[in-house]
Order: structure tokens, then sequence, then C-alpha cells
């Protein structure tokens, strides 16, 4: 079973976002083994899954909405270059970004590559 030991929520559209996601993810990934492997119908066939499970996620941020999203958090937060994992783990809670509208780890990439570039 995918959900064993799995913290779910039958109730919460955000665990069923990022149930979805994560199902996707996996799915990407496969595409990529079937496609180095010369295997362009399975790679086809897991592309024609995400399309349809993608249909049931509500409209993903793109990576410069997320950017302005921690720039405005940035700003409000006064962080500057050196606040290291704890500004990291500060600007996470500050940005208001729902997991099933961006991927928490996508969000991360974002707030970690923007506080590298101060």
């Amino acid at each position: 079973n995918a959900m064993t030991g799995a913290s779910f929520s039958r109730d919460s559209d955000t665990d069923v976002a990022t149930l979805i996601q994560r199902a996707i993810k996996q799915r990407n990934e496969s595409v990529q083994s079937y496609a180095a492997g010369g295997r362009e119908d399975l790679a086809k066939a897991e592309e024609a899954e995400i399309d349809i499970l993608a249909a049931y996620l509500p409209r993903q941020l793109t990576t410069e909405e997320i950017e302005t999203h921690v720039t405005q958090a940035i700003e409000r937060l006064g962080v500057g270059v050196g606040g290291g994992a704890k500004a990291v783990g500060l600007l996470m809670r500050e940005v208001d970004i729902s997991p099933a509208q961006a991927p928490k780890s996508k969000v991360a990439e974002v707030v970690k590559r923007l506080l590298s570039a101060m």
C-alpha cells in the first residue's frame, strides 16, 4: 500500500493535492527512465497519466510567482545574507503558498536560491 506510514487526512484538499503531486513526480521520473532506455511507448503512457493527474490539481504557481511571494516575504522580514538555515526556516513559515499550489520542495529551492543571490 502506497499510503503505509504516511500521515494522511482524508478530509484535506491539501493532503490530496500533495498525494497527486507525489504521483506526478514519480511518473516524471519514470518518463525520464523510459526515455533513456529507449522505451518511448512507456514514456508516452506515463505522460498521459501525468496529464490526467494534473487535471485534479489546482493551478500550480510558476517559478516567477513563487519568486514574487518569496521576495515579498524577504522584504517584510528584512532577511538578508548570512541568515543560513534559520533564515530559510523563517521564510518558509512566512511565505503564504499552499502546498496544493506548489510543492514545498520547489518553494524551498526558490527561497535558498534568492537568499544566496542577495
